[in-house]
Order: C-alpha cells, then structure tokens, then sequence
C-alpha cells in the first residue's frame, strides 16, 4: 500500500470515528429518554459491547488460530487503556459528574471481576468450565443492570426535547458503532503503513498503534459523551467495556480453547491493571465528580505504564 492511501485511509478513519461516535451517542441517550433508563445503563451494555467487538473478534480469533496465550495480554492492555487513556483523557477534558448508583454497584462488580481474573491467572489456565462461568456472569451483569435501570428511571430535565421517533434513533445508534468499528480500522491500517514506511518496528506499532487502536471506538464515544455532558455515558462505557472484555472476550475464548497465561503478565501487566482499576475506585469513591487532576494522574500513570512497557 503507497504511502498517499495510507494516509488517505487513515482521514477517512478518523472522519468515521468522529461521526460515529457522535451518532452513537445522540441515537443512544435518545434511546435511553424514550425507554425512561439512565444513560449509565445504555453505556453499560449497548454501547460497551458494541465498541467492545475488535477485542472478542481479535481474542476468537487468536484462539481458533492457536495463538490463545495472546488474548489475556490484550484484555489487559486494553482495559489499562479504557482506565489510564481513555477515563483519565476525558476527566482532562472536562470533569466528570458521576450518579451515585455506579459506586454502589457497577464499580464494585469491575473491581471483583478484575480480582477473580487475577485467581484465574495464578492458575496459568483458563480453562472451558472458568469460560462458561464467565460468560454466566455477564448475562447475570447485564440482567440486573437492565432490572436496576427499570428502579431508577431516567427523569429528563424540563425543557428537554422529546425524544425522536424509535427507528430513527436505532438506525442512528447502529449506524454510528458501524462507523465507530469501521473508522477504527482504517486509521489502523493506514497508521500502521505509514509507520513501516518511516521504518519502525512491529514491537513499536504492536504496542502502541495497534494496542490504541483496539480502544479508539471507547475514546471517541467518551469524548464526545462528555462534550454533550453524557458523563454517566462515559463512565458507564468503561466500566462496561471493563467487564465485557474480561467476561467476554476471556469466556469465549476459553470455551473455544482453553487458554494458556503467561507468567510474564503476573510479573507487570496484571500488577499494573490492578494498580489503576484501584485507582479508578479511589477517584470514583471520594467524590460526585472525577476531577481534571484525578484524569491527569490517571494519564500519567498510562504513560509510565508504556515507558515501562518498552524497558
């Protein structure tokens, strides 16, 4: 591929990642006034699934290719990512107003996912049984998710816009995340060809183009959530992406083939996604809104991490 479509393909990306991710998040918190559910809800599971596919495609596949070993190690970088790029980037951007509903329940549900992988792990194996139960949780996760929202109905501001016709905002919704994944993509390919071209190397665009790569459809519904003041969107995002790629994208993989955990990632990666999902807990604890420092200290935090990474 020439240098000149590489970069062509990657503004195409990034024009699809921007419009996708606005479409996704109007057509989703419409979607969510019209059904009377918080948005937190809808970032929990609609759009965390869906911005969430490049990681159970790439782990299923890995699997099925006999490359298993790989997907705990992407999980891992990806929801450091989701926690120290893209959460702590978007507080940065403008502070985050959290409901006092995720604190009490989804949070706690990431925190003890991300232990139960660490048991998991020591194990050096997930094994088809660990994968089933996996996948168990996340329909459980997602049915009282789905039953808490129905306690807690969403109550639009007076002035609000009705919502518009429900068609309308499904196709907008589904024609976003198509954008979203698609965009994503794109500005891979055409990045990781004009990175060859300036002659690095696989291990350089491996851990940095690719691994953002993965989590640019999450970073770009978190910043334009937040631009709208979507904050429980972002935030619900995460933590659902969080738990989907632990529960997901493991439990399938491990029913597709048992999968094989590399001690390294007992060493540094899985110390380090307990580190900042800690963290996170911290921030979301001590206070109703996730401050401008707090995302700058999870950034930084991100840095080390990729500094840390290349030693």
């Amino acid at each position: 591929m020439s240098t000149p479509l590489a970069l062509g393909l990657a503004v195409v990306g990034l024009v699809l990642l921007t419009i996708g991710a606005e479409w996704v998040v109007r057509g989703t918190s419409q979607l969510a006034r019209r059904f009377g559910i918080s948005p937190l809800v809808v970032g929990l599971t609609v759009v965390a699934y869906g911005t969430s596919a490049p990681e159970i495609f790439a782990s299923v596949v890995a699997a099925v290719s006999g490359h298993a070993e790989m997907t705990v190690g992407n999980v891992i970088g990806s929801n450091i990512a989701n926690i120290g790029l893209i959460l702590g980037a978007t507080a940065i951007l403008t502070p985050l107003l959290l409901a006092p509903t995720v604190v009490r329940r989804e949070l706690p549900f990431m925190l003890a996912m991300t232990f139960l992988l660490g048991a998991l792990a020591i194990r050096l194996e997930v094994g088809r049984a660990a994968g089933i139960i996996f996948i168990g949780l996340l329909v459980a996760f997602s049915y009282f998710s789905i039953r808490w929202a129905r306690k807690d109905a969403y109550v639009p501001d007076e002035g609000d816009a009705p919502p518009g016709p429900l068609g309308k905002n499904v196709i907008i919704s589904v024609v976003g995340l198509a954008g979203l994944l698609g965009g994503a993509q794109l500005l891979v390919m055409g990045a990781v060809t004009i990175a060859r071209g300036l002659g690095l190397s696989e291990f350089i665009i491996g851990v940095t183009l690719v691994a953002v790569g993965t989590s640019l459809p999450e970073l770009a519904t978190a910043f334009i959530a937040a631009l709208k003041n979507e904050a429980d969107l972002v935030v619900g995002t995460i933590i659902g992406s969080n738990v989907f790629n632990i529960l997901g994208a493991i439990g399938v993989s491990a029913v597709v083939k048992p999968i094989p955990i590399d001690p390294a990632l007992l060493r540094f990666e899985f110390p380090a996604l307990v580190v900042f999902t800690i963290a996170m807990t911290i921030f979301l604890y001590a206070g109703s809104k996730l401050q401008r420092w707090e995302g700058g200290v999870l950034v930084a935090g991100y840095v080390g991490f990729i500094f840390l990474l290349f030693r």
